[in-house]
């Protein structure tokens, strides 16, 4: 269980994961010391209700906490679904002793035809050898555990895990981001980073994907129902006078995050209406309701909102990030489109 100690952050707090002053470690250690993260051996359908929840609990106090903790459960969620020979890699994940950083956007475009992975994979023994750049990945902190795809010379896919710290792997300075910025985001260069089998997940990319899938789109849903709650709940104590007008705006948005909330939460919990474009759907709803609720959040706060170090701006910056993660919306509405998935509002 997540008590409220965990997931409080002071806007001081906020502000610091945003704009960098801070980074998201001392969230992701008090997190894993409440066992947010759950325990070992969970089964991953029963853990996914809880991290939804989760996840969009810390989104309503910083994105950037919200952000990094579902990189982590990712991370989590892999090995879940994988298990790898070294079962005290979960345990520091959940934890919060060691960071997870998940690099699968790559393997997006890759499984769509659009561009080929990035990272090369090289027979080196019974073992790999690891070559290129991971471009993006967060959480990339002392000996993060980085999991990514990587593509062989005849044509195959693997998930493979790594540590920041391993030999061969060189760190880039940490992006400089419009916000998130406490997320230690940055890129890889990778050099004959040796892997031994028990590192390798999988060989079946696509069966990976698919069953990861859930769990990584319901709770970057979340990510957007929090960023929501947040601006409807500010924007609510704004609605007074002249921006009384603004009300049926505000009623209109809060019952439509009513409905994607409850649409989310049926389909983390009882994994009904989960198949193909479905869950796509629902994160492009959750999205523009977060979109909607920070502009609103901005016209009624008025002047204050554009101050640079408001809560406002802050979300406003928050709204940025939500359609450029992987899946990006263009890659969603490209999957909602293929599959014939309700139609876009």
């Amino acid at each position: 269980m997540t008590g409220p100690r965990e997931t409080e952050l002071s806007e001081r707090e906020a502000a610091d994961l945003d704009t960098g002053r801070g980074d998201v470690r001392p969230v992701l250690r008090r997190l894993g010391q409440a066992g947010s993260f759950g325990v070992a051996g969970e089964d991953p359908s029963d853990a996914l209700l809880p991290s939804v929840r989760l996840i969009r609990e810390l989104a309503t106090v910083s994105l950037a906490a919200a952000f990094s903790a579902w990189s982590q459960r990712m991370v989590i969620e892999y090995l879940r679904c994988y298990p790898p020979p070294e079962a005290r890699l979960e345990e520091a994940l959940l934890t919060g002793e060691v960071a997870g950083a998940t690099a699968l956007a790559p393997a997006i475009a890759d499984l769509a035809g659009h561009a080929a992975l990035p990272v090369v994979a090289r027979p080196d023994g019974d073992g790999w050898q690891l070559s290129g750049t991971i471009g993006w990945a967060s959480n990339l902190f002392d000996d993060a555990l980085v999991v990514t795809p990587a593509r062989t010379a005849d044509e195959g896919r693997l998930v493979v895990l790594f540590r920041r710290n391993a030999s061969g792997v060189t760190p880039t300075p940490f992006h400089d981001l419009l916000g998130l910025n406490g997320t230690g985001t940055g890129a890889l260069e990778l050099d004959g980073v040796a892997v031994h089998p028990g590192q390798v997940l999988t060989d079946d990319l696509a069966d990976f994907m698919a069953l990861c899938r859930p769990a990584m789109l319901l709770m970057q849903s979340a990510l957007a129902v929090g960023l929501a709650d947040a601006a409807l709940t500010r924007a609510a104590t704004q609605l007074v006078g002249g921006t009384a007008v603004l009300r049926p705006g505000y009623d209109e948005l809060a019952g439509r995050r009513d409905d994607v909330a409850i649409r989310m939460e049926d389909q983390a919990g009882s994994r009904v209406g989960v198949g193909p474009g479905h869950l796509e759907r629902t994160r492009l709803d959750a999205m523009d309701v977060a979109a909607r609720a920070v502009r609103l959040e901005s016209a009624a706060s008025g002047a204050s909102g554009y101050l640079a170090g408001s809560g406002t701006a802050r979300r406003v910056r928050e709204a940025a990030f939500l359609p450029v993660q992987a899946p990006t919306e263009a890659q969603l509405r490209s999957q909602v489109a293929a599959t014939g998935s309700g139609s876009d509002r």
